[in-house]
């Protein structure tokens, strides 16, 4: 087996350093090493096509496997805007390591390339106490089996000039039977626009989505859009989803409170969801932003600072580590949230 490490891009931060001391996988009533790469990881210079490898040719029996795990070391770091350097701290829970619950079959005389996706994006919390902030190791990784992957891309333009949207955030989304969204892979368009969704497993049927808002200081926004459902199978892996985008000069914002705060185990998420019509699959509820939550003291807070004005609706996702490293996974009811020209809606959630 051979491993590598990659990433989706993430803002706010300059860089997130975590030390990776060993690779492993469980099979034949315990775990096997397939790699002890003992090394500091910028995960964001991980994106766009950079991988690092974390073992190559590691040897194991022929089998089914269903759980990895990266063991991390001591010197995690988050390197924030303002160029100051902040201790990430590991949770107790994680000490035993990063369970990644995986299905790969290895045969007899094969190789099988795993990519692992740490996601950083969804994957530090911040916890403030006082006027300091503490940043916490909340992880979402993700591991694939590259040869039964696909991927999807194309560009973004500004419809009114044809130029390209460069530094949006796209997401690859798939829905469950009850037709809920969930992101499967995220990027950034390049200086010209284009991005490439990668990594995605083929068997199941992804859909394009994004609502660019480029810039920090006078953020400019477009309205969303969403794809058509892409079907990535074995004999069609590859698609090309290209799309115009129409400025908004209107906008304002959501943010609010979440309760109960999460605890020292659990992270939270809030997602802005907006119901959009592909061009030809129908309408559906799509994420068109998520962050993590911001935890206090006795309060926990998300924002969403530059909103097309509109009609969305508002979800936490809170995930709770487990003593045994595995996580647990419970949402919020959705919330609807009205966005009107320069001004912030307030939404509460309950968990």
């Amino acid at each position: 087996m051979t491993v590598h490490l990659v990433d989706g891009p993430i803002s706010g931060y300059q860089e997130i350093n975590v030390n990776i001391q060993t690779v492993e996988i469980s099979g034949n009533g315990g775990w096997i090493t397939l790699g002890t790469p003992n090394k500091t990881y910028n995960l964001l210079s991980l994106t766009g096509g950079v991988s690092e490898l974390l073992a190559s040719g590691a040897t194991l029996p022929a089998g089914h496997y269903q759980q990895m795990r990266l063991v991390l070391g001591s010197g995690n770091t988050v390197k924030l805007a303002d160029g100051s350097v902040q201790p990430l701290t590991v949770p107790s829970g994680l000490q035993t390591g990063i369970k990644l619950i995986v299905s790969f079959d290895v045969a007899a005389g094969t190789t099988k390339d795993v990519w692992i996706d740490f996601d950083a994006a969804h994957s530090i919390q911040v916890v403030q106490a006082g006027a300091s902030s503490q940043y916490l190791l909340r992880p979402t990784v993700w591991a694939y089996d590259k040869i039964v992957t696909g991927s999807i891309s194309g560009k973004l333009t500004d419809a009114a000039t044809s130029t390209g949207l460069a530094g949006a955030v796209v997401y690859a989304e798939t829905l469950d039977t009850g037709g809920n969204p969930r992101i499967a892979r995220s990027t950034v368009t390049d200086a010209t626009g284009a991005y490439t969704l990668d990594l995605l497993p083929v068997g199941a049927t992804y859909y394009v989505v994004s609502q660019p808002v480029l810039g920090t200081t006078t953020p400019k926004a477009y309205d969303a859009k969403a794809s058509d459902g892409y079907a990535l199978s074995g004999t069609t892996p590859v698609f090309t989803y290209n799309a115009a985008f129409t400025a908004d000069a209107a906008t304002g914002g959501v943010s609010g409170g979440l309760t109960p705060v999460a605890t020292s185990s659990q992270s939270d998420a809030v997602n802005l969801l907006q119901t959009l019509a592909t061009p030809t699959s129908g309408s559906f509820a799509f994420i068109v932003d998520s962050t993590m939550a911001t935890v206090a003291t006795s309060t926990e807070s998300y924002a969403f600072a530059t909103v097309p004005v509109g009609l969305y609706s508002v979800q936490a996702v809170r995930t709770t580590l487990n003593l045994d490293g595995t996580t647990t996974v419970t949402s919020s009811t959705l919330q609807p949230a009205t966005v009107t020209t320069g001004l912030t809606v307030t939404v509460n959630l309950g968990l």
